[in-house]
């Protein structure tokens, strides 16, 4: 090769590396170059990230996919970010998903209550892309993903919390295999898996805690066990019903429909199931009572209450 073809070669190797350049760089700007575990910022990651490492599907449901009535069902979340927006006289639905990611306590929906966690702090700990992918993905439930307005977003999203983890430890040493038993034990007086489900396993009269250890602190898990009624999930309050007989219920709602009410009662940690024909019903009040009983401190040892605790922080 004469010293011309060397000369033509590296100019096109240099132009080739070039462009190579500019593609990864302009990439990278726009957040769609797939850095990161994500594969960058864009709707189809925001949805993996929403269902998997994000752990939103544990409080979110979306139209009939999720079952999760912890926060609102986010189907259409698009449009009614929007509508939220021009209430709260923000600038666009976009500014309102931000704000309610940052300080999830800012923008409460009303009937529910506070306890989105912060997903770029512990546990969750997501990436700024991870987030912005997510919000990429919510934008798109009802509306139009704009990966170019959401990246003007990007300094406003925390980094990811680089705070180490102090794993919680019980005050006496229990095992979660043992806590896991008791959980779903049928033959003790009261027993959690006959009103909650953990991955399929279990009845879904309370609300389902799959994944509820990746998402909630052990102080809530102890708050919720001992006083039950401190925070009632969205749609597990309790109603009172009294019959034109005089007869009081006090249940949850299993199913409603203009003709009958079908509620389910606690009775010595049994669940009964009644209906109850709409003709008959005197009054009936929802109440800020939460169903499950409130003595079940009294009912487990030191030793399986804090195995129970142990087990439900394992469920990541």
């Amino acid at each position: 090769m004469n010293k011309s073809m060397l000369k033509i070669a590296a100019f096109g190797i240099a132009v080739i590396g070039f462009y190579i350049y500019i593609t990864v760089y302009v990439a990278g700007l726009s957040g769609t170059g797939g850095g990161g575990d994500a594969g960058g910022v864009s709707p189809e990651a925001g949805e993996e990230i929403f269902w998997g490492d994000g752990q939103c599907g544990t409080c979110h449901k979306i139209g009939s996919t999720g079952s999760a009535t912890r926060g609102p069902d986010q189907e259409n979340l698009a449009l009614r970010a929007e509508d939220r927006a021009k209430e709260l006289g923000m600038a666009s639905g976009l500014d309102y998903l931000v704000e309610s990611i940052v300080d999830p306590d800012k923008y409460i929906v009303e009937g529910y209550d506070k306890i989105m966690p912060k997903v770029y702090d512990p546990p969750i700990m997501l990436s700024r892309e991870k987030i912005l992918a997510v919000l990429a993905y919510l934008q798109s439930l009802g509306g139009d993903p704009d990966i170019n307005a959401i990246m003007k977003y990007k300094d406003k999203i925390p980094e990811a919390s680089k705070k180490k983890i102090k794993k919680w430890v019980p005050p006496i040493v229990v095992d979660v295999k043992e806590g896991e038993k008791v959980f779903f034990d049928e033959t003790r007086p009261v027993t959690c898996g006959k009103c909650h489900v953990i991955n399929g396993k279990g009845k879904k009269v309370g609300p389902e805690l799959t994944g509820i250890g990746a998402i909630q602190t052990p102080e809530y898990l102890i708050e919720s066990v001992l006083q039950p009624s401190a925070v009632i999930v969205k749609g597990y309050e309790t109603m009172y019903v009294i019959t034109e007989d005089g007869i009081p219920y006090n249940g949850l709602i299993k199913s409603e429909t203009d003709e009958e009410l079908v509620l389910l009662l606690e009775e010595s940690g049994e669940i009964e199931e009644i209906v109850i024909p709409k003709d008959e019903i005197e009054d009936m009040r929802r109440q800020d009572v939460s169903i499950m009983p409130g003595n079940i401190g009294e009912l487990l040892s030191v030793r399986d209450f804090y195995g129970i605790i142990s087990f439900l922080m394992s469920q990541k």
